[in-house]
């Protein structure tokens, strides 16, 4: 396996006319292993050059490797996961990626090149609660962590889990830091008062805070409604559509894909309102329903 790595990084550094940037000090271990020793970079262009080379070896190694990346600009998670041979879900699931509209140029993700879960062991865990927790065999966790038969695993280690995910709902709020101030149902309308059913949720924030998509989807309608004010309406799958009112600023478009957690818009006090909030709803197949049966 040694003598296969090197004979790759050596063909691929020929292949980026880089031989001449070889340490010649090295170990088979570093050039694997330690980002600094086995290019001698001096641009970015060789910079790039020498973290492709990095990521397309370590995806082809049969046993696990665990670093740390740092999210570009030009990145998706698409194509974080398939320059180190594992995937999407993966890299959600060990950075508990809720929203891929949260993530951001300059955030560090750890990536491994295997499918699965990086788990970090919780206190009276072992091995066997571990094993039997996620259906596994305990010498298959020993096996692809590359730990010897008798290894015990501590609380705060992380323990990789092969061919597992954490399955995220497919809404969220989209608010941070929020309290609903008025409920789904039949209430006394504060402007009118009168009683009228609330087809949604309001949830308290300061103005200009940053109104978040709640799935994934497509705007089908951003402008003024009356009452709404100016108003925010996405289309999801599985007939969902979601409404988000008295926005203060519309930041999307008719006809553009958004991605849940994206920013869309900001708190404000257009239509009928008496203070800064959000106004927040989820229909199914045109039916409102209550959004915290959806998010939650």
């Amino acid at each position: 396996m040694k003598i296969l790595i090197v004979s790759l990084i050596i063909f691929f550094c020929t292949v980026f006319g880089l031989n001449s940037k070889l340490n010649k000090n090295f170990s088979n271990y570093d050039l694997v292993y330690n980002y600094q020793l086995y290019l001698n970079c001096k641009s970015n262009e060789d910079e790039l050059l020498k973290e492709n080379l990095c990521s397309e070896i370590i995806s082809k190694l049969n046993r696990l490797v665990v670093l740390q990346y740092k999210y570009k600009p030009e990145d998706t998670l698409y194509t974080v996961a398939k320059k180190f041979g594992t995937d999407v879900n993966s890299i959600r699931s060990t950075n508990y990626i809720e929203a891929i509209g949260l993530l951001y140029p300059g955030k560090l993700l750890i990536v491994h090149n295997k499918k699965g879960l990086l788990y970090k062991v919780k206190p009276n865990e072992d091995l066997y609660s571990i094993a039997k927790k996620f259906k596994k065999e305990p010498q298959q966790l020993l096996l692809v962590n590359d730990k010897p038969g008798n290894y015990k695993f501590s609380a705060g280690e992380y323990i990789f889990i092969p061919e597992t995910y954490i399955k995220f709902k497919d809404f969220m709020l989209p608010l941070f830091n929020t309290r609903i101030t008025s409920q789904f149902g039949e209430r006394i309308h504060p402007i009118f008062q009168t009683l009228k059913f609330h087809e949604g949720i309001d949830l308290k924030q300061r103005y200009g805070a940053a109104v978040r998509a709640a799935c994934d989807g497509k705007v089908i309608f951003a402008g003024w409604a009356e009452g709404y004010g100016k108003l925010i309406i996405l289309k999801h799958h599985k007939g969902y559509t979601s409404y988000y009112g008295h926005l203060s600023k519309i930041r999307v478009k008719p006809g553009q894909k958004v991605y849940k957690g994206q920013i869309i818009g900001n708190v404000g006090t257009t239509g009928w309102t008496t203070g800064p909030h959000l106004h927040f709803e989820i229909r199914k197949n045109g039916v409102p329903v209550n959004p915290l049966k959806v998010v939650f």
